[in-house]
């Protein structure tokens, strides 16, 4: 069974089925383990970590802690409270006109930001006009049709995820401030602090940055110290906006001051800061890589509820839903009838209906004639049971858009 539990109450002999925070965000190899000394019971307490979940099939039990049944249960009554009152903004054209635009438009800024980072590696000066004109293209596809450029970039290859995580960060930035009703000219400079949120990165080396196994203590800290390090490296660069700066600076800070490099506390961190944090941790979680599966969207969704007030601001965490819906495009769902549906088109008035196209059966273990559903008919008869993760299926959603 599995249990959450206050981490006050760990033993040796538990095993941790889930750390409750990004993989990214902790120095173990993976989120699942038995906690074999009272060292690795000391590493969790140093992340400040306020709950975890345990699997007492596998471990020793917590007899009064809760079941994780009964925590996703209230989670999933929550996130569809909200997809039944949130209101998203319509968009300006379909998807299918947007498509191919928001295409073009991501393999751009990859190079653009692929390029910056390494001159930065290599001591070079930010050169902050190269940034400007990929923001501005990407905050006019937003505005256009926000799902179309978001759909694509969940899928990272493992050797270029620094700077494919980074053109997502400021997409989604981009998208958030859009929802709020921010400003042009701010929400183009909070897509700038979104694409050089990690440009800290380039002063950790390499060895450290790209290796595909668990980090030790010392390394996980030098790891941490990219945030205070891409700080350093905007202020110097001439041009730069406050707003940019405190992205950079901020995006690992936490609302309950758990967070790191300062351990600010509320608004102590500026909103763009709170903002990306949110931003940050979704996008790490729900991006595929090859090494390190995805995690669907209401999941982390769910999450980042049950870190508000905590990691996050709880009305920024339900702006930032409002943001990307219930049920992103892009995403596999599985329906009653046990096909397997590409989510197309979400409705901007009622996120727990989306629009799907239906690809594959899982009884018949194959692909079908594509089939389109529109779940907000009354005559349709076909509802989503839960996300699948497409990996398992060898699908790739961004082809059916």
């Amino acid at each position: 069974m599995i249990k959450k539990i206050e981490v006050s109450d760990l033993r040796v002999g538990m095993y941790i089925h889930d750390l409750n925070r990004a993989w990214v965000e902790h120095p173990f190899l993976r989120n699942r383990f038995l906690l074999q000394s009272e060292r690795d019971i000391e590493r969790i307490l140093e992340l400040e970590l306020h709950e975890v979940y345990i699997d007492t099939e596998l471990g020793r039990d917590a007899p009064a802690a809760r079941p994780n049944d009964e925590v996703e249960r209230i989670l999933h009554d929550r996130l569809h409270d909200l997809g039944r009152t949130l209101k998203r903004m319509a968009p300006q054209i379909s998807m299918q006109e947007e498509i191919r635009q928001a295409r073009h438009v991501v393999k751009e800024a990859h190079v653009m930001v692929h390029d910056i980072l390494q001159d930065c590696r290599l001591g070079k000066q930010v050169e902050l006009e190269k940034t400007r004109p990929i923001v501005t293209s990407i905050t006019e596809s937003i505005f256009r049709n926000p799902d179309a450029i978001v759909s694509l970039l969940r899928l990272k290859q493992a050797d270029q995820y620094t700077y494919q995580h980074s053109v997502a960060v400021g997409t989604l930035l981009i998208s958030f401030c859009r929802a709020l009703g921010i400003a042009r000219g701010e929400i183009e400079l909070a897509g700038i602090g979104g694409l050089l949120h990690d440009i800290g990165k380039m002063k950790v080396p390499a060895d450290i940055l790209n290796k595909p196994g668990k980090l030790t203590d010392s390394e996980f800290g030098v790891m941490k110290t990219h945030v205070e390090q891409g700080r350093l490296l905007l202020q110097d660069t001439r041009g730069i906006s406050p707003i940019s700066i405190n992205i950079a600076a901020e995006h690992h800070e936490h609302y309950d001051g758990s967070g790191y490099p300062r351990g600010l506390k509320g608004d102590q961190i500026s909103q763009y800061g709170q903002m990306a944090a949110i931003v940050d941790f979704y996008d790490a979680l729900t991006s595929q890589r090859i090494y390190h599966p995805s995690t669907e969207p209401t999941a982390v969704l769910k999450q980042l509820l049950e870190g508000g007030d905590k990691h996050f601001a709880m009305p920024l965490v339900h702006s930032f839903i409002r943001t990307v819906g219930i049920y992103p495009v892009g995403t596999l769902v599985k329906l009653e009838n046990d096909d397997l549906a590409v989510v197309v088109e979400q409705h901007h008035e009622d996120l727990l209906h989306p629009k799907v196209k239906s690809i594959f059966n899982c009884r018949l273990h194959s692909f079908i004639r594509p089939k389109d559903y529109d779940l907000s008919k009354p005559g349709c008869h076909q509802r989503i049971v839960r996300f699948e993760t497409p990996s398992r299926w060898r699908i790739d959603p961004a082809a059916y858009l």
